[in-house]
């Protein structure tokens, strides 16, 4: 008989974690199929738009890291909660 690798707590968090990782890289995965149809109303080229995906992306990426040492200052729950909301 094996031993039990995880508890059913860690479970909930890992299945919690991958939602919320699921639906952030969601917003980054739904603006290249947009593209045929942003482009033409925004009246961009294929470079622009893909400056515009790049620097949202880029963007998120820095806000995450200097929210760190915010975040660090409050329960990460409560926060996390506040911002996913």
């Amino acid at each position: 008989m094996k031993p039990k690798v995880f508890s059913g707590y860690e479970v909930f968090v890992i299945v919690i974690l991958t939602i919320l990782q699921f639906t952030l890289i969601l917003d980054f995965m739904v603006m290249s199929p947009l593209g045929p149809f942003l482009m033409p109303k925004l009246n961009i080229t294929p470079a622009q738009f893909g400056m515009v995906v790049s620097a949202y992306a880029f963007s998120a990426g820095l806000s995450g890291i200097l929210a760190a040492g915010f975040a660090d200052r409050f329960d990460r729950k409560k926060l996390l909660l506040f911002f996913y909301i």
